[in-house]
């Protein structure tokens, strides 16, 4: 199991954390956790069982990153600054997180 990524990340003077892990072989599962002050604003989830072969920790990990710099990229882009009280959630395919990781890396450019 690879242990993940944490990052804090300035956004017009609020501090937000990004939380990236692999839940392991036994949860298939990277989960992303936007956190403001302790509390969690979001998440992001991707299971990969079936996209990647038992074990094969370079892919996991090229996955985690890519999720965790996409994430880090929304709270940039002020995604998570509202406080209107709402948790935003998202399970998102492989496709939507490839979309995303690419118009991150379009956006920052």
């Amino acid at each position: 199991m690879i242990t993940g990524f944490n990052t804090d990340v300035k956004y017009r003077g609020v501090v937000y954390h990004v939380q990236t892990e692999d839940k392991g072989t036994a949860n298939p599962l990277i989960e992303t956790l936007i956190y403001k002050g302790g509390e969690i604003l979001g998440s992001r989830r991707l299971p990969y069982g079936d996209l990647v072969k038992d074990g094969d920790e370079p892919a996991i990990t090229k996955l985690m990153e890519d999720q965790h710099k996409g994430v880090i990229m929304d709270v940039k882009r002020g995604r998570y600054e509202g406080d209107d009280g709402r948790t935003v959630m998202e399970d998102l395919s492989l496709d939507e997180l490839v979309l995303a990781y690419l118009a991150s890396r379009a956006a920052a450019r």
